[in-house]
């Protein structure tokens, strides 16, 4: 256990995320990102800001409204 912590902790480091800007053109970690003509120079004040606490103590309610908004538009299971 404590290796796969060490690990995951690596993979949040910043030194982790700048080995995967050279294969990906956003990364976790804030400023490593490196320039791609096709996104935005500020797209980080762009993304979501996710609460996950506050999901995580809501969840029905957000899968609820989620299947509200959005179920009609995705593929039918079998």
């Amino acid at each position: 256990m404590e290796a796969a912590q060490r690990y995951l902790d690596w993979l949040a480091s910043k030194e982790a995320n700048q080995l995967f800007a050279k294969d990906w053109a956003i990364v976790a970690y804030p400023g490593v990102a490196r320039k791609v003509e096709t996104i935005p120079a500020n797209y980080e004040q762009m993304l979501v800001k996710n609460d996950f606490g506050y999901i995580a103590k809501n969840r029905e309610r957000v899968l609820t409204e989620w299947q509200k908004r959005y179920a009609s538009k995705s593929e039918k299971q079998p």
